[in-house]
């Protein structure tokens, strides 16, 4: 009989449960509060599931300089202040102190930059989209951004990013025929024809991709949006308006540049519905209609976010920003409101736009860049395509 030996196994036992209760008390608070499992989806996705990303190219030249001088020459006073509000260090609201502010309607400022800043027909001087040559004003639109007039590549059609696409006032664009309404929460749809728009990639690597010409026109460089040459170019997804000027990649000129493209997918199981929205802290699309966008993204609803702010404070909105026919562009006379919304959109979005979450199902896409100096001797071929070049003009 050893009694030291029982009180030893009892202590040992119920040390044991007390541990295993501990344990298990911490895996049920961790699941109560995080109910989800975020794993890695150990099967590949076929490409033709996927669009290929949109792609919006910006030159960050933001004036010709033969128009700017033009307007500085022989432009009136609300031209010139245009030019000095597009080019200038001036906030809007010192510039447009007087009268003239109320001439500066969106109409006449949208004619401006029109005028004023490069053309897609002359920025994109080749393009190849799956090694087939292709007239470039059939793959990109212009498209006003918060960077100026931009280029976009394989956005959804605008009857499928838009409730009311009828509403918009903006520029003309042209689609390519069949298009479909894709969503990154439902796909393609399952009669989709295999060209349907937007674009799949039709295998990997450059022949299977889209290649560019860019010419970024130095000799014209007014004014820009940087310190440097060349394009503000950016990634995104089909169903969303780009936000170029913020996170848009810069690619000098003079370099031959290949972009990997690494698609980032966030793909939830229809059973999250169960769980409530504040524990799994993402939404799906029949959880929350945005006003304006069709599909339900984060960006698409801080953009409702930002241009919601703006409307109520300034009562009119940005160019760039979701509207519809009836809701005012922001003109010269409204600079000192916008301008002090804008100065104050970083604390305003975290106290006003924390209903916009992540939305359940989602695609992104990054890009792993490499570039190297294009060779004068090797790209004579490119001299027909810009006529009148020479090979000295690519460096």
């Amino acid at each position: 009989y050893y009694p030291h030996s029982r009180f030893f196994w009892l202590a040992a036992f119920c040390c044991s449960v007390i541990c295993a209760a501990f344990f298990i008390l911490n895996v049920y608070h961790k699941w109560r509060s995080s109910p989800m499992i975020v794993s890695i989806n150990p099967e590949n996705m076929h490409l033709q599931d996927l669009p290929f990303p949109a792609i919006t190219v910006c030159n960050v030249n933001q004036a010709k300089k033969s128009v700017a001088e033009r307007y500085i020459n022989t432009g009136n006073s609300l031209d010139k202040k245009l030019l000095n509000s597009l080019c200038g260090t001036q906030r809007d609201a010192d510039i447009f102190e007087d009268d003239i502010a109320e001439s500066a309607n969106w109409d006449y400022t949208r004619s401006f930059l029109i005028n004023v800043t490069q053309p897609c027909n002359e920025m994109l001087a080749m393009c190849l989209w799956d090694s087939r040559s292709m007239n470039c004003q059939d793959l990109f639109n212009a498209q006003l951004t918060d960077e100026g007039l931009c280029c976009t590549f394989n956005v959804v059609h605008r009857d499928n990013m838009f409730r009311n696409p009828r509403d918009l006032n903006d520029l003309n664009l042209t689609f390519p025929s069949p298009s479909v309404d894709w969503t990154p929460e439902g796909g393609y749809p399952a009669d989709a024809p295999p060209d349907g728009f937007p674009w799949k990639p039709k295998g990997i690597g450059t022949n299977h991709g889209l290649t560019l010409v860019l010419d970024a026109n130095i000799a014209e460089y007014y004014c820009a949006s940087t310190k440097s040459m060349g394009f503000k170019i950016l990634l995104h997804n089909p169903t969303e308006t780009p936000n170029i000027a913020k996170i848009g990649e810069i690619y000098g000129p003079g370099i031959e540049a290949r972009v990997a493209i690494q698609p980032r997918i966030l793909d939830a199981q229809p059973s999250l519905k169960d769980i409530d929205v504040k524990k799994r802290l993402c939404l799906f699309s029949s959880e929350k209609e945005l006003v304006f966008y069709r599909t339900y993204t984060l960006r698409n609803c801080e953009m409702e976010c930002e241009a919601r702010s703006m409307l109520d404070r300034c009562k009119c909105v940005l160019y760039y920003m979701p509207k519809n026919k009836s809701t005012r562009i922001c003109g010269k006379a409204d600079a000192k409101c916008y301008s002090n919304v804008k100065l104050t959109a970083q604390s305003d979005s975290e106290a006003s736009c924390d209903e916009c979450l992540p939305a359940c199902n989602e695609i992104a896409f990054f890009e792993r860049l490499s570039t190297a100096p294009l060779n004068k001797a090797l790209i004579g071929q490119y001299s027909t395509i810009l006529l009148n070049r020479t090979p000295d003009y690519f460096t």
